[in-house]
């Protein structure tokens, strides 16, 4: 008998969220620490420590290295796995996958893709990486390397299950739960202000675009981000 599309999405959404909770409850297992705020000019000194232990098989894109390290050093499984960050005008402000021709090769030895958008036109301006501030763009590369470390737990049909959720409201839960794993990886504040200068942009006034509740779609708000937060360990200090 034939499941339906119902029966099939909600199967997907509980496979989705276990697994996040057993990445989350990996990532506390090793004690991974929280850091409030990322200055540049405090994390500049430490470029090349943090090249050294986090750069291997790593292709940084130029200008935002720095970020990416920062971002890099929150997730310990990524640290030999080949990434490539890209910079180009690709209409979605950042992406990120498994590069097709290494679909068939294991988890660790797949070369991943985070693509990053430099072109947008409008108000849509402000998802681009580069007119960010700087501890929201490391937010915001967390949330894709949340993407790409989920992807070392998948085959090549979860994979391809994966693409296909992203064309059906399962993409909603593919995204929060994300959002959680990056949380759980102590990048949580980073994202937070990610989602606020994002929010602030079309909000009333600071307090609103922190308030807000849902509105996203499958982005969380600043709000519902912060009781997450609020209620994980790692970020009591």
């Amino acid at each position: 008998m034939q499941k339906s599309p119902t029966r099939t999405h909600s199967i997907c959404t509980k496979i989705l969220t276990a697994i996040t909770l057993c990445w989350a409850f990996a990532a506390q297992s090793a004690e991974v620490s929280a850091v409030r705020e990322y200055a540049e000019t405090t994390e500049r000194a430490r470029y090349s420590e943090l090249l050294a232990e986090f750069g291997t098989n790593k292709e940084l894109p130029p200008g935002y290295e720095l970020q990416v390290l920062l971002a890099l050093s929150h997730y310990p499984d990524l640290k030999s796995v080949k990434i490539r960050f890209i910079i180009d005008d690709v209409g979605i402000p950042l992406s990120s996958r498994p590069l097709w021709t290494s679909l068939l090769r294991s988890a660790k030895n797949r070369t991943y893709l985070v693509i990053i958008d430099d072109h947008l036109d409008g108000p849509r301006d402000v998802l681009l990486l580069k007119n960010q501030p700087f501890n929201a763009q490391v937010g915001i590369i967390g949330h894709e390397l949340a993407h790409t470390v989920y992807y070392l737990d998948r085959s090549f049909f979860g994979i391809a299950t994966d693409g296909v959720c992203q064309l059906t409201d399962c993409r909603i839960n593919f995204e929060r739960n994300t959002d959680r794993r990056l949380i759980s990886h102590g990048l949580g504040w980073q994202r937070y202000d990610h989602a606020l200068f994002v929010r602030g942009r079309f909000a009333a006034s600071a307090e609103a675009a922190a308030n807000i509740e849902g509105g996203g779609g499958a982005y969380m708000s600043p709000a519902e981000l912060l009781r997450i937060i609020e209620g994980n360990a790692i970020y009591a200090e």
